[in-house]
């Protein structure tokens, strides 16, 4: 679980129970929020989805291989050698597997950061809190928190614009320990099985 430890710290943190005191964040501008409604309305179209990922995690380690989403609720990342990783959301459970290990752990869902992206109705509000928007020539940048948990990491979200496309997103864990996941040849609103989505332990007996 090395490659996915990063990612998922940010996770496992939210489950912990203590209280945290609220930072100051700049307020946001109209068209700060403007830029925010543009990311809702086009994550919200983004119904299903297929692509090549490349992961690199704060110490340097590289992973890649092929990520699938169907919203609400499910993805699934299969990682390449050497790598011997997999890591699937049914709509209830994130459950990553280390074959190199034989270990199984789940986490429930939307405790995860990766869970905004797979709500039924994308609001980037109420639960999370959008702290940052950045726009350049380059991308558009949305960095996003838990809303009761603040001080426990952040997800940036990257998009390339005109056309507006996911291309990046990023996990800060609460020491400042960041995970990248890059996407390239992505496929919107594609025709995914089911099967893709649904993890039993007995296929790596």
């Amino acid at each position: 679980m090395r490659y996915l430890s990063k990612l998922l710290t940010p996770a496992l943190s939210c489950l912990l129970m203590f209280a945290v005191q609220f930072p100051a964040w700049a307020e946001l501008s109209t068209n700060d929020k403007n830029e925010i409604a543009r990311v809702e309305a086009y994550l919200n179209t983004l119904k299903t989805m297929q692509a090549r990922f490349l992961q690199i995690d704060a110490g340097g380690g590289v992973a890649l291989g092929d990520v699938y989403m169907r919203r609400p609720g499910r993805m699934r990342f299969e990682y390449e050698p050497p790598a011997q990783l997999l890591v699937v959301a049914d709509g209830t459970w994130l459950v990553f597997r280390d074959e190199e290990i034989k270990e199984t752990t789940r986490l429930p869902l939307f405790s995860t950061p990766v869970s905004v992206l797979l709500k039924d109705n994308i609001q980037l509000s109420g639960d999370v809190t959008v702290t940052k928007v950045e726009n350049d020539a380059q991308a558009l940048r949305l960095t996003i928190v838990d809303t009761e948990n603040p001080d426990e990491g952040n997800i940036t979200l990257v998009f390339s614009d005109k056309p507006m496309q996911l291309r990046q997103w990023l996990v800060t864990d609460a020491q400042g320990n960041v995970t990248s996941i890059s996407l390239s040849n992505m496929q919107k609103n594609v025709k995914l099985p089911g099967a893709l989505f649904t993890f039993f332990d007995g296929d790596y007996e």
